[in-house]
């Protein structure tokens, strides 16, 4: 799976020499219920609340390597005294897998980043938009619970999958090239949508496709497209 290490590396290129590096660790920091409310009352700030730049997005590859590593560009969650601005970068080794299913497989795996919400948090999160907005509880703040506990619960549900290999959890709240990040981030979601198009087997001429753009840009594509076509 090759498919989305441009988009990878130009993430990487745009993001600066991480700020704060954490190693994942166990922690005793549980998971929440999926489906707890958490009140505007008992809520501190939201991560990328107020209208603030938010973005969520994840990538995966075969050929490249992480560190299970969690990186912090800007405050921690107890140094945050506000809505901020936000975004959550998953990068994800996985083995190689079968092109009839990778768009399958693809998603059961973006559904964890929306699915997991640890104690004292809770996610609302809009795939079409690209937003995942948190909500951070005024007793997860007092307890001291920073991004490096909420990576390593995300990083452990990710580890669990048994086609992923490693990974690295990106946290943004502070960051001035935002729009451009969200250029990427919507090229990933075009690049996915592009897959699943491919892999349904649709036929159609091409020059007329509004997913031409990404079929001409993104490594493998077009190769993978030729070869359904011939099937």
């Amino acid at each position: 799976m090759v498919l989305y290490n441009q988009l990878i590396r130009q993430i990487k290129d745009l993001l600066p020499p991480c700020e704060k590096r954490f190693s994942y660790k166990k922690v005793s920091l549980k998971q929440g219920d999926k489906n707890a409310i958490l009140l505007l009352k008992d809520t501190a700030y939201e991560l990328g609340g107020s209208q603030k730049p938010c973005i969520s997005t994840m990538a995966v590859t075969s050929s490249m390597q992480f560190d299970n590593s969690i990186c912090l560009y800007g405050k921690d969650i107890p140094d945050i005294q506000q809505d901020t601005a936000f975004g959550k970068i998953i990068l994800l080794e996985i083995e190689e897998i079968d092109e009839e299913t990778a768009f399958d497989r693809i998603k059961a795996l973006e559904l964890i980043r929306y699915s997991c919400s640890p104690d004292g948090f809770m996610t609302r999160a809009s795939a079409l938009s690209m937003r995942e907005q948190i909500r951070v509880s005024k007793k997860a703040v007092k307890k001291g619970i920073t991004f490096a506990d909420y990576g390593s619960v995300l990083l452990q549900e990710y580890l669990k999958n048994p086609i992923v290999k490693s990974a690295q959890i990106i946290f943004i709240t502070q960051f001035e090239k935002f729009d451009e990040l969200l250029m990427l981030a919507d090229k990933i979601k075009s690049t996915t949508s592009a897959l699943n198009h491919i892999l349904d087997n649709v036929i159609f001429d091409c020059s007329t496709c509004n997913l031409k753009e990404i079929c001409d840009e993104v490594e493998g594509m077009k190769e993978l497209h030729i070869k359904k076509a011939k099937q």
